[in-house]
């Protein structure tokens, strides 16, 4: 599987979750970035691979949520012609602040490309800014 699908799966998830109806997981009233503003520093980590919220403090129905991700991160591979097996790594950092809330996504296939897509508002869109000619353009994808 293509890298980017991977990363289209996670971020397809994970804009789910942020849009407080996730009809992937069957969850209705989620509030996750409500639940990431009581968590320390503003952070909630959930991992997507195994399902479960790795850091912060998660209310009830985001754990109910997240824990039926792993069997929709499966299908979404399948339904692309690939394997959950192509991902060592799945992992959605919800931050909020003030100002703005978003999403980190940090996704790492099975041969160790690894990269970090920054995405704002409902729906998740990539986060844009200002070149040096002063036009906007996507915020580049981090790549280690």
């Amino acid at each position: 599987m293509k890298h980017g699908d991977l990363r289209s799966v996670a971020h397809d998830i994970a804009d789910s979750l942020a849009s407080g109806v996730s009809l992937m997981t069957g969850a209705y009233d989620l509030t996750i970035f409500d639940d990431a503003a009581r968590s320390e520093g503003g952070m909630l980590t959930v991992d997507l691979l195994c399902g479960k919220v790795v850091n912060g403090q998660p209310s009830r129905a985001l754990i109910d949520a997240v824990a039926r991700i792993p069997a929709e991160f499966d299908r979404l591979c399948r339904a692309r012609g690939a394997s959950k097996a192509d991902c060592r790594r799945a992992m959605a950092y919800f931050y909020y602040r003030r100002v703005d809330h978003g999403i980190t996504l940090v996704v790492e296939d099975s041969r160790g490309k690894v990269t970090e897509t920054d995405y704002s508002g409902i729906p998740a869109h990539r986060v844009t800014e200002l070149d040096a000619l002063g036009r906007r353009r996507r915020k580049p994808v981090r790549k280690s």
